[in-house]
């Protein structure tokens, strides 16, 4: 029997759990689900070595939660404190991922603010957790939206940095990490370019290009993107059955 099609947050988590490598360490943020359920599917798929660092509270959570705090049991092996999630992660992580308010073509991302077309401005999350995105080794950027909104030609204001920077590269600023090297939204996976912009190299939602092209916030290009191969039944059941058997990331 087939299994039935992959929500939208279901099909995220399968494509990051993808690029995830064993014997890497992962960091999600607070609130961040879909991360989480990307680490644990990877675990239990092809990385069983990886190690997750989760919103500075759990290590290798067991339990897929909505949000870190310590009102939810994730049945962690370990518990940490933010002291000790700093200190692991200036001595270099592998990866960290980053939502955020907006995502520019260079790849950089704004958590704390955007000008709202009455004047007035939209305060987000923040600088919690930025500084990873300058320390981890690679940055994974993911978000549940693909519209003009969210991803900008130029975004607001820089909270971490990606590919250029006020016409400046990573190497010319100072950043030795590779920043982000993945973009995944509700449509289309997309990879910075030798010049660090983000290109789409591969289609997994339903909307057709002229769609996805519109709902872009910088040009595309023609419609030569290949459809990425389909997520497998046996992805899905392990991530429903095994990670996620209360179905958080179907509602």
């Amino acid at each position: 029997m087939t299994t039935p099609e992959a929500s939208v947050k279901e099909r995220i988590a399968i494509l990051l759990s993808r690029e995830l490598e064993d014997d890497w360490v992962a960091c999600t943020g607070v609130g961040s689900t879909i991360p989480l359920a990307a680490c644990m599917l990877a675990q239990a798929a092809h990385a069983p070595s990886l190690t997750v660092l989760a919103g500075g509270i759990f290590v290798d959570p067991r339990r897929l939660v909505p949000e870190f705090c310590a009102g939810y049991d994730a049945q962690p092996e370990h518990i940490a404190d933010m002291s000790d999630l700093f200190a692991i992660t200036e001595l270099g992580i592998d990866v960290i991922f980053y939502s955020g308010m907006q995502i520019d073509h260079h790849a950089n991302i704004n958590l704390h603010r955007v000008k709202m077309s009455s004047g007035s401005v939209l305060r987000g999350p923040g600088i919690a957790n930025t500084s990873f995105g300058h320390t981890a080794r690679r940055v994974f950027l993911w978000t549940e939206r693909h519209d003009a909104r969210t991803l900008r030609e130029n975004v607001d204001f820089v909270s971490v940095a990606g590919h250029r920077y006020k016409g400046l590269t990573r190497q010319e600023l100072g950043l030795p990490n590779q920043g982000p090297t993945i973009l995944v939204t509700s449509e289309v996976l997309f990879r910075p370019d030798h010049e660090g912009l983000l290109q789409p190299v591969g289609i997994h939602g339903s909307a057709d290009w002229s769609s996805v092209s519109a709902a872009t916030g910088w040009e595309l290009g023609p419609a030569d993107v290949p459809t990425l191969d389909p997520i497998e039944d046996a992805e899905l059941t392990l991530l429903r059955k095994v990670v996620d058997p209360m179905g958080m990331l179907r509602r």
